[in-house]
């Protein structure tokens, strides 16, 4: 009878264990895959920012209108750009002062926000003793948005697109109405194509909405694309001024939150086609491939996960330190330029 007591015992206690092991497996999660980022198949971004090429591109095709829209990727993160209230005082220049240097500044809220005498394209224009024209505008991305025409006739958009064409005269300035880049436009005493400096400075809304960084197909000029959107304008405002120099920034380090904790970074979080570092990445692979100045904001300004409290006041914009510390590098390699040029 005890036999049949401790045989039974055994049996509950084998029992036991299966159930335990059945339920401890049920409970493990499969290893997730990690986001497979779409990068032009012969680019490598090393660790370090590195840009390699594998291989060399094709001839590049004549710009077209025509380009395909990609395909729509949901992203892993929805993030929305930190709002700022923009100051405007007489600092900001809207008439030629016959300066030696014409320096034209297009981008994003990093360079219009603060035109106030400390902002970026002032206090740059201040070092380098030379007329400023800022046609930055808050909130707007390199790329035209998937639902916006890519025909100028029925053009709507104010991305770095939409201001070289205007710079161009291909479409017409109302679509800039309210805004500071359409007095800046229409001011018939600014002569573009006297310009020396051409500063380009977009990436972080591309970011924030997701922007492709290239074309899967291959299609360099495709308006869509972060990359596709920078050659645009590389090569049209060479049209407009031959003797420019072209200067292409890559979008600042950045942090972002979700209303109360730090989610994570410009390294790590994800919208659909990569990281912040990566759109850093591409902007660095397209001044390369279009012989422009590559201005690296992300790394070489030394805002980082240590120092983002001093420079940073959203995460994202930068403080008035922040702003001194780009301009400060910005007007070093345009002078440090001028020096080359010159001897």
């Amino acid at each position: 009878m005890r036999v049949v007591k401790s045989k039974e015992c055994m049996c509950l206690l084998l029992a036991s264990v299966l159930a335990i092991s059945v339920l401890v497996g049920c409970g493990r999660k499969p290893e997730e895959k990690k986001n497979e980022e779409i990068l032009p198949e012969n680019i490598v971004i090393t660790e370090t920012g590195e840009v390699i090429e594998e291989e060399t591109l094709p001839s590049i095709a004549p710009i077209s209108e025509a380009t395909a829209t990609p395909e729509i990727i949901m992203p892993e993160v929805l993030l929305q750009e930190p709002e700022q209230e923009q100051v405007i005082t007489e600092e900001d220049q809207r008439e030629p002062q016959g300066k030696e240097l014409q320096l034209v500044f297009l981008g994003d809220s990093i360079f219009d926000a603060n035109r106030d005498g400390t902002g970026v394209p002032y206090l740059t224009s201040v070092a380098c003793e030379a007329d400023v024209f800022n046609l930055a505008i808050g909130g707007t991305c390199a790329a035209i948005e998937y639902e916006e025409s890519a025909e100028s006739a029925k053009w709507t958009s104010t991305s770095l697109v939409g201001v070289v064409k205007a710079i161009m005269g291909d479409i017409s300035t109302d679509i800039f109405s309210g805004k500071a880049t359409k007095d800046i436009l229409d001011n018939p005493n600014i002569d573009f194509s006297q310009t020396d400096y051409f500063i380009v400075e977009y990436g972080m809304n591309d970011f924030f909405r997701a922007t492709p960084l290239d074309s899967a197909d291959r299609e360099l000029f495709d308006l869509r694309t972060y990359a596709g959107a920078l050659r645009y304008a590389v090569d049209n405002l060479r049209e407009v001024a031959p003797d420019a120099t072209i200067i292409l920034c890559s979008p600042n380090y950045a942090q972002f939150y979700d209303g109360t904790w730090m989610i994570g970074d410009g390294n790590t979080v994800n919208t659909g086609y990569g990281t912040l570092f990566d759109y850093k990445g591409i902007c660095n692979y397209v001044a390369n491939e279009k012989q422009a100045l590559f201005f690296n904001a992300y790394q070489d300004l030394g805002i980082d996960g240590y120092t983002a409290e001093e420079y940073l006041e959203d995460g994202v914009h930068l403080t008035e330190a922040g702003r001194r510390l780009y301009a400060e590098a910005l007007a070093h390699m345009i002078l440090s330029y001028e020096e080359t040029k010159n001897n």
